[in-house]
């Protein structure tokens, strides 16, 4: 199960969403659920797949992590 990774701005959830594509990463960009205590700007990377190595590249490459949340449709 995919789990939503909290960025701290969309500029930066944009640039990680292409950053995990050229890793072969599918991502989507989602608003962070409201329930969840986001600390972020309420923008979110949602990662079927691989979502621990997802969080490591982002961190690798400068993109904050303000943690996860989980996924307001699962």
């Amino acid at each position: 199960m995919g789990k939503l990774i909290m960025v701290s701005s969309v500029t930066y959830a944009m640039k990680g969403k292409e950053l995990l594509k050229s890793y072969g990463i599918r991502a989507e960009v989602e608003r962070t659920p409201k329930n969840s205590q986001s600390k972020g700007c309420g923008y979110s990377l949602y990662v079927p797949q691989d979502t621990d190595e997802a969080e490591n590249i982002l961190k690798e490459n400068g993109i904050k992590v303000m943690g996860r949340a989980k996924r307001g449709k699962e």
